[in-house]
């Protein structure tokens, strides 16, 4: 026969009470957070799954952010250069120099010389925007400055280098300006190779001005840049006679029908680079729109793995709660017991 005396009985009732009240407090836990741990200790594997989701939910976050800033870059640099290719040369520019070179025209040559001439500084203008605090249309070197400026010689420059030198220094410098990187972390699967981000694996973030007005001269030593080519029609037209609209010589004559026609080709690059624009564009919002949903799959993930089913939480609570107020109940007829055996 084994006795049961009452410090045993109250041991054992104080390790069950302490035991109700700790999965009480558990329990009051998981309904007050909503989740289902708090620890790692808890559930190592949920735990740990959870780690991995949200570690790629923290990545492809950033990558959302970087392809949502890098769209609407793309997004403002297509509007300007729409700006740029309608309104200004074709509509404006276009139409002035053919109207320049027309004889039943003539007379307005001087007007139109000044039309050119104020098309051109708007083209320049419109090329110098900004998304945020950075140029567009800068390269990789978005915060320095606007790139393109008049120098005091009158010649258009980009990032403080002439666009029409005939220095083959300045043409190499160019070169290199116009087909400038800068890589951003789009969801491509970033990688690099001897130290090189691999052009597959990234996103080039840098928009290049010279890529759409030209730079360089031709082999008539003619520039390229149709800012440039608009303000030679502007000189040439601006000298004709006021009243007849007579060229200054047969030479500027001879220089407006040819500028002319190349005018017309720098803005079929133009078209040709805005097009290519666009794809771009659209390519980023494609992006956007995976990654929105990448973001969207994978918080649901980390809601299963963490989140608690609610109805469950606060049943199991009521469950507790009932149980730490039925131990408290036993422990009063303990101890009432045992005080009434102590007085005998």
């Amino acid at each position: 026969m084994i006795r049961i005396t009452t410090n045993g009985t109250l041991r054992g009732y104080q390790t069950n009470l302490n035991r109700s009240s700790v999965n009480l407090s558990q329990t009051r836990d998981k309904v007050l957070t909503q989740r289902n741990f708090n620890s790692y200790a808890e559930d190592p594997a949920a735990a740990t799954q959870a780690f991995k989701l949200r570690r790629s939910f923290s990545r492809t976050s950033d990558q959302l952010s970087n392809t949502q800033s890098v769209t609407k870059k793309f997004e403002s640099a297509w509007d300007a250069i729409n700006t740029v290719k309608s309104n200004l040369t074709e509509k404006t520019a276009k139409v002035s120099a053919l109207s320049g070179i027309n004889g039943s025209t003539g007379t307005g040559r001087q007007p139109l010389g000044k039309v050119l001439a104020a098309a051109a500084d708007s083209v320049v203008q419109t090329m110098n925007s900004q998304y945020g605090t950075s140029f567009i249309f800068a390269g990789n070197d978005a915060l320095s400055g606007a790139p393109f400026a008049w120098n005091t010689d009158g010649d258009l420059t980009y990032r403080g280098i002439a666009v029409d030198s005939a220095s083959a220094a300045d043409q190499q410098k160019l070169q290199t300006m116009s087909a400038e990187t800068s890589y951003v972390d789009i969801g491509s699967g970033l990688s690099e190779q001897n130290g090189e981000v691999l052009n597959a694996s990234a996103f080039n973030a840098a928009i290049s001005g010279l890529q759409y007005l030209g730079y360089g001269t031709d082999a008539d030593g003619d520039p390229k840049n149709a800012a440039s080519l608009m303000k030679e029609l502007s000189d040439i037209f601006t000298r004709c006679d006021a009243d007849t609209g007579a060229y200054a010589n047969a030479t500027d004559e001879k220089d407006a029908n040819r500028l002319c026609k190349k005018l017309q080709g720098t803005l079929d690059n133009m078209t040709n680079e805005w097009s290519t624009l666009s794809g771009k564009a659209s390519y980023l919002t494609g992006t956007e729109d995976r990654l929105t949903n990448m973001v969207d799959d994978l918080n649901n993930q980390i809601l299963q793995v963490e989140q608690v089913d609610l109805a469950s939480a606060i049943t199991d609570f009521s469950w507790a709660q009932y149980c730490y107020n039925a131990a408290l109940k036993v422990g009063n007829s303990i101890l009432s017991q045992s005080l009434i055996d102590y007085m005998n």
